[in-house]
């Protein structure tokens, strides 16, 4: 039976009116209600297609977000989310469909409108499926000092008055501006602080984070409520290594009440079958669409009704493995059980054996950033295959033997950088890929500078850098092979070093330097246990 789809314009606290679609299962009762809040949606709703969706009995509410689609207001990323979302459960409270039950559901930044007030802990909100969203806002726009202007960048900037008859002047290479700060100004003709204050604060500890501004509200968020959660990410999502800290961190009491499910996929991390050849795999029996179609309905009818879950379980992980193409059930993804450690050679390989220290040098040019394809789990471009070895002059490319058994590789892979720099202060890029049949597969990918935990450098001295891989799951085939890059940038996936101390978006000019890698002592470390045959 059709739904009865009806159009408002909810009233906020400031007056400002937010165009919502309510679906109902028919005309008259009062239903179970799940809540959406989206700034992504055209002007013109199919309201045809709403009617005939199959809601499971739920009534549906569905919100264009401020400044977006037909709703008004100015949309600036993230401000407003909190107190709209509030004033749009209060005003469902007083509608007859009304029957005392919410569940909330989105994915990307329609997990976090949501992520906004749930430390409020409304009790009414009975479930909620929040996807492919981190609730730590340093991460969504940081990764270990360093801004990501491919992701967080492009995207906070076409948000910022989406439906004003604004000047966007906008391209990748505007993030190289020197400095980066007051870029706005060359942007949208206007100073917009909102945006340029996240510029200023490249430490996780700078008290910027603890304010509303800096996302205070969403920090830690599923331990600030009692709502049961399912989170989903994929294993190449723009951020897979959040979401895994959201379910590591959650207090026991809580994961037995919530589930997280990790595709082999990106950020669309339940992607429609493919129409198209492609020579990347395209892993089968992975697609929840197959799997558990309705899934979130699963997950609410589960806390509504208790029937019983599907594909999902409460308090557990469901994991994809790329290759052996298997999903697997944990309460965490943890090392396997087997070190397995490479040296980074002088000869550019990686050996099972350490050799003598050795230094290899190359020019930093920030002027001249290298780039990288695919975004692999920090950025948008997913999985990718990458360019061959040693592609520029300040790419280093150490490759491993041929693997003579199938393995699995499970967990966090670590990776002990020793290295030096003429500069005062310089940064280290390394990306880890999976070489087979002769081409690579990016896995995983880091970037830190010499000055981020220790807050001095004296240039020409060595230094360690210690960087951890987000979780994955994989499996290394007989005659596969490991490959580290070892560069200095990766642009425009991260903002480019200017070779100088300090807060890179103040700097108004950079500085070319030389780095050095030094192995013998570097290393990388996989876990892994025995594949099956």
């Amino acid at each position: 039976m059709a739904n009865i789809v009806k159009e408002y314009y909810v009233t906020m606290r400031d007056g400002v009116e937010l165009y919502t679609v309510v679906q109902l299962p028919c005309e008259q009762g009062s239903f179970p209600t799940v809540i959406k809040r989206n700034p992504y949606l055209p002007k013109k709703m199919d309201l045809d297609a709403l009617a005939n969706e199959d809601t499971r009995g739920y009534a549906v509410v569905t919100q264009q977000c401020r400044g977006t689609a037909n709703s008004s207001g100015v949309c600036i990323a993230y401000i407003n989310e909190r107190n709209d979302g509030l004033d749009l459960l209060d005003w469902v409270r007083k509608q007859p469909f009304y029957n005392g039950e919410l569940f909330l559901c989105g994915g990307s930044y329609c997990a976090s409108v949501h992520y906004s007030y749930l430390n409020t802990n409304p009790g009414d909100i009975k479930a909620a499926v929040l996807m492919v969203q981190d609730s730590e806002r340093y991460n969504i726009l940081y990764r270990n000092g360093f801004f990501k202007p491919g992701l967080h960048g492009n995207w906070v900037m076409g948000m910022y008055k989406r439906n004003c008859d604004v000047k966007r002047e906008l391209a990748d290479d505007t993030f190289r501006t020197l400095p980066l700060a007051g870029v706005t100004q060359h942007i949208f003709g206007e100073y917009v602080p909102q945006i340029e204050e996240e510029f200023l604060h490249p430490d996780p500890a700078d008290e910027f984070w603890k304010t509303q501004a800096g996302g205070s509200d969403y920090h830690d968020v599923l331990n600030r409520c009692s709502v049961p959660v399912l989170l989903t990410t994929g294993f190449y999502d723009i951020y897979t290594g959040g979401v895994f800290d959201m379910w590591n961190s959650l207090a026991p009491e809580r994961r037995k009440e919530c589930a997280l499910i990790v595709s082999p996929f990106a950020h669309a991390w339940n992607p429609p079958m493919r129409t198209e050849p492609d020579e990347l795999p395209d892993f089968e029996n992975a697609r929840m669409s197959q799997l558990c179609p309705g899934f979130e309905y699963v997950w609410f009818d589960h806390f509504r009704l208790a029937t019983p879950l599907k594909f999902m379980e409460k308090g557990k992980i469901k994991y994809y493995t790329l290759f052996e193409n298997a999903w697997h059930t944990a309460e965490k993804l943890e090392n396997a059980p087997v070190g397995m450690t490479f040296s980074l050679g002088a000869d550019r390989t990686l050996n099972r054996e350490s050799g003598e220290p050795g230094e290899i040098t190359y020019t930093y040019n920030p002027y001249a950033p290298a780039s990288f394809n695919g975004g692999l789990c920090n950025n948008f471009g997913g999985m990718q295959f990458q360019d061959e070895p040693n592609s520029r002059y300040d790419i280093i490319s150490f490759v491993s033997p041929e693997f003579d058994e199938e393995l699995i590789c499970d967990g966090k892979i670590e990776t002990e950088l020793y290295c030096k720099s003429t500069a005062s202060d310089s940064c280290f890029y390394i990306r880890l890929s999976l070489v087979r049949e002769g081409r690579a597969i990016g896995l995983r990918d880091d970037i830190d500078s010499l000055c981020r935990q220790e807050k001095s450098y004296t240039p020409g001295s060595e230094r360690k850098i210690n960087f951890t891989f987000a979780e994955h799951s994989f499996k290394i085939q007989k005659g596969d092979r490991l490959r580290l890059d070892v560069s200095s940038s990766c642009f425009p996936h991260f903002q480019v070093h200017t070779n100088r101390i300090g807060v890179l978006a103040l700097h108004d000019k950079a500085e070319i330097c030389r780095n050095t890698v030094i192995t013998g002592k570097s290393t990388i470390k996989i876990f892994v246990k025995k594949g099956d045959k």
